[in-house]
């Protein structure tokens, strides 16, 4: 019998016993079945949260690295979450897994994710789609929080369920044992006499000895020679086998050093070259060499560009403006060589490139692409709108829909300005993208859209002027009472808001008297009527009666669903003349319109009675 991969990776979640047969076939399923997209993908969320969290301990929170780790973890959470809903994350000492495989794993204590959750007795942690950047931000800020506490105060557990977050979730056990997770490595007091060093070794008692053995069993090395052995001699120092790292390190030493210091030494060659060039500009005096200097920078730019590594790519353009920013006032020559680097970067044949690149299937790393797009500024945007149009995955439409949107909050116009008539997906996504972004100001470019060609386009203009909310509105809107097709007149009719201007209720009601009224659909004529009723019931009386009692021998049918429509409305209205008025139809010969008035007349009678008894019950109370 088959046996079901995914039935069996949920049972090992939820931590079921297993029975020798599972356990061979989830050993199985580790060695000969590929990775899935999705465990890669969630590979990729926890490291940009561990990069982010590591960069939020080291720097205060406006520090530009924070704010862009930050930013690539959130598209990415937001980006996983748009396309599986959920994120579930099973918690152990040193890993998070998800769905039985392990997809982060960091085994020093101190800097440890997965413990600083596993610690507190924290077994499941999980994110839902819907989760805000406001909230994730929280989530963020309590974990760093909670890591800069001692170890007995800090209780990550307690915290997060302080804050009841919306879209994310854990499980903890709720008795948890701190004694039963791992055990600290004891930190030595050396007792040196610093007289000594001259002369090459150091005198060690009894004690210190036995601390350098325990120490080095418990991070793993060696001793070379046993405690009987070093118990008769001297031992010098080139012969403690222990790692540069404890000789180094002080006590009051921040933890996360040894982290940077690590990344540090596997700092890619490429990444060294560019850092040394900007120490060579820095320091070079003579502008033919530091122009030399930077067309060797340039080069390298290029090379990173052709390989889509935009994570150095982005370095460089925010290193050059650094640069600029510290030559200001200093060298004008030097400022004006490092601006013209910087507006090639920019310039029209890199983001000719740039598309080259995506249409080409070049770029893999989508958020460092993005990231590196912003840098480059609103030079980049019709690429974007390009790269929404040919975006064949929904994720990466939805990241340059998100990039769109965070460009028009700072200025609409440069949304405006790609949206073009030729363009309809497009321009229709940028006018929706006005209405999320909410500007009134959307307003006056949203004319531009009411007469399009395209049906679907006029539909988004008014969804979004009804969104906005506008004052001026009505004007754009009632341009649209007049469109050719009837969804678009409808839709405007709905969208129509009464604001005290006589001019709309005198352009509805004008439309209302016409022949032609009657050929509408009859949600059209309902929802007009409607729109005249409830900005001015007493002159839309004398309408309604009017076309209550109007006959006709030619379209009697359309004139009939004319006169029904007025029925619901009086209905609402509900006042001593809206019931005449009924009263009026209850008399006329057709039966189908004489039994509709008189049943709106008894609808209204049972909702008066009852308001009535009702505040009756309210005095007596």
């Amino acid at each position: 019998m088959p046996f079901d991969i995914h039935s069996l990776t949920e049972r090992q979640e939820n931590m079921n016993s297993l029975t020798p047969e599972d356990i061979n076939i989830l050993e199985y399923k580790k060695k000969f079945l590929p990775e899935t997209i999705e465990t890669k993908k969630t590979k990729e969320v926890l490291s940009l949260f561990s990069k982010a969290f590591s960069s939020m301990k080291i720097y205060p929170s406006e520090n530009p690295s924070v704010k862009s780790f930050f930013e690539s973890f959130h598209e990415k959470m937001e980006a996983f979450l748009y396309e599986y809903e959920e994120l579930k994350l099973t918690v152990e000492e040193f890993s998070f897994s998800f769905k039985g495989e392990k997809v982060f794993q960091e085994e020093n204590k101190k800097t440890s994710l997965p413990f600083l959750f596993f610690k507190d007795g924290m077994r499941k942690l999980s994110f839902y789609k819907g989760l805000e950047k406001k909230e994730l931000q929280d989530f963020l800020e309590i974990v760093k929080e909670d890591s800069d506490l001692p170890q007995e105060e800090s209780d990550i557990v307690n915290s997060i369920w302080t804050k009841d977050f919306a879209f994310i979730r854990y499980f903890a056990h709720d008795e948890f044992l701190e004694s039963n997770i791992g055990r600290e490595v004891k930190e030595i007091d050396y007792n040196i006499n610093t007289e000594e060093f001259s002369k090459g070794k150091i005198e060690l008692t009894e004690k210190d000895k036995e601390d350098i053995q325990e120490r080095n069993a418990a991070l793993g090395f060696q001793a070379n020679a046993s405690k009987e052995e070093n118990k008769d001699k001297d031992i010098n120092l080139e012969d403690v086998n222990l790692p540069f790292q404890l000789s180094t390190k002080r006590k009051d030493e921040d933890p996360e050093l040894e982290s940077l210091l690590e990344e540090s030494r596997s700092t890619p060659p490429l990444t060294e070259m560019i850092n040394l060039l900007f120490e060579i500009l820095y320091l070079e005096e003579r502008i033919d060499q530091f122009s030399a200097t930077l067309n060797v920078l340039n080069q390298f730019y290029k090379e990173i560009i052709y390989n889509s590594n935009f994570t150095l790519a982005s370095l460089i353009l925010n290193r050059l403006q650094e640069l600029k920013e510290l030559f200001t006032g200093q060298s004008e020559e030097k400022m004006e060589l490092l601006e013209k680097t910087i507006q090639n970067v920019r310039g029209e044949s890199s983001i000719v490139y740039l598309k080259k690149l995506f249409l080409n299937n070049q770029i893999i790393d989508f958020d460092s692409f993005f990231q590196y797009l912003r840098l480059l500024g609103p030079n980049a945007i019709p690429l974007v709108g390009d790269i929404w149009e040919e975006a064949k995955e929904p994720i990466i439409r939805l990241k340059a829909s998100n990039f769109l949107y965070k460009i028009g909050k700072k200025d609409i116009s440069l949304l405006i300005n790609i949206a073009k008539e030729h363009r309809v997906s497009l321009s229709k996504e940028v006018i929706v993208l006005l209405g999320r972004i909410g500007d009134k100001k959307a307003v006056s470019y949203l004319n531009e859209f009411i007469c399009h060609k395209n049906k679907e386009i006029r539909l988004a203009v008014i969804y979004t002027l009804a969104k906005i909310g506008n004052g001026n509105n009505n004007r754009i809107l009632i341009e649209s009472l007049s469109d050719e097709d009837e969804e678009v007149r409808t839709r405007a009719a709905i969208a129509l808001k009464y604001r005290g201007d006589e001019t709309t209720f005198n352009l509805v009601l004008d439309l209302a008297k016409k022949k032609e009224f009657k050929e509408k659909s009859r949600l059209e004529k309902k929802v007009l009527l409607e729109f005249l009723a409830t900005t001015k019931p007493e002159e839309a009386i004398a309408l309604l009666e009017s076309i209550l009692k109007k006959k006709s021998f030619f379209s009697r049918s359309k004139q009939n669903e004319t006169r029904l429509c007025t029925i619901p409305v009086l209905e609402a209205i509900a006042s001593p003349e809206a019931q005449k008025t009924l009263e009026k139809g209850v008399q006329i010969r057709n039966k189908t319109i004489s039994h509709a008035s008189k049943f709106a007349l008894k609808k209204i009678a049972r909702n008066l009675e009852f308001n009535k008894t009702l505040t009756g019950k309210q005095q007596i109370a």
